[in-house]
């Protein structure tokens, strides 16, 4: 059990997501970064489906109630944990939690989202099957705010992950500019092909409007159009790249509309989507067919 001290920016109960009800106008939602929230439950012996907190740039604090095991995961980012004695480690560790201490996650050097499992997961309401917040559709349970009490949950599922090395590889590496694989459509035909042609050769940069909606680009070229005709809305999934009038592209995160009116010239492959959860703003991005 945790008491929150400080949540930084912003802190979200997360899981797998909802999937199977677009049709009633909801998006899957769920982390993020899927594959640094399951590594973080794999390492603890969770279970797939244990809700995880998901936690913007850093700035986290909880007051430890009950003896645990915990790991961040996610970003590059320092963790104190203080008591009868301050120990110092970092995201990708299992840590051995005991009543009476107080966890602290720096902010991130490198990578936007950070995700916090503790042994067992944590005790929270479903709306729809699951835990997750969507910021968009207002569903799920509300942002964490300090003072709220951590309950553990029932996920416990197997043994720790590697419980003698204890610190998990990197996921994601620091790079002068990240590199994105999509599938080019169903829409790149509404553009030029000298507007294609940019889109895989140019760098972007994610502006500071970028959210759990979308990460919202700048292109120094914007894509330009060759139909001037309104597209009828689509089904949008994660991880589409849809081009406004603006000709700047917005790639969809996980609580993305489930329609659109704007072309999609391209998809982001499943880990890339999980790569763009990590990506703030400034970073430079490129896209290339993989």
């Amino acid at each position: 059990m945790l008491e929150v001290i400080a949540t930084g920016p912003l802190a979200l109960f997360q899981d797998r997501g909802r999937a199977g009800f677009a049709g009633t106008g909801v998006s899957p939602s769920g982390s993020f970064d899927r594959l640094s929230a399951a590594r973080a439950n794999h390492a603890v012996g969770n279970a797939a489906e244990a809700p995880v907190i998901e936690i913007l740039i850093g700035g986290f604090q909880a007051k430890v109630l009950a003896d645990t095991t915990a790991i961040i995961t996610g970003t590059a980012s320092t963790v104190t944990i203080t008591g009868a004695r301050t120990r110092e480690s970092y995201t990708n560790t299992l840590l051995d939690l005991h009543a009476g201490e107080v966890i602290t996650l720096g902010y991130a050097s490198y990578g936007l989202r950070s995700y916090l499992a503790i042994r067992g997961g944590f005790r929270v309401a479903t709306t729809l099957g699951s835990s997750a917040t969507d910021v968009l559709s207002n569903l799920g349970p509300p942002p964490i705010k300090a003072g709220d009490l951590l309950l553990p949950g029932n996920f416990a599922a197997g043994e720790h992950w590697w419980p003698k090395l204890r610190q998990l590889p990197p996921l994601w590496h620091p790079k002068r500019h990240e590199e994105l694989k999509v599938v080019l459509g169903p829409r790149s035909d509404w553009f030029y092909a000298d507007a294609v042609l940019d889109f895989l050769t140019q760098e972007f940069e994610v502006t500071a409007e970028s959210n759990r909606i979308g990460l919202r680009l700048h292109a120094p070229r914007p894509l330009e159009r060759s139909r001037r005709d309104e597209l009828r809305s689509e089904g949008m999934v994660r991880g589409s790249v849809q081009v406004p009038p603006s000709g700047h592209p917005v790639v969809f995160g996980p609580d993305h509309p489930v329609t659109g009116g704007y072309p999609v010239i391209a998809v982001l492959t499943s880990r890339s989507c999980d790569r763009a959860g990590q990506l703030a703003a400034g970073d430079r991005v490129r896209f290339r067919i993989g």
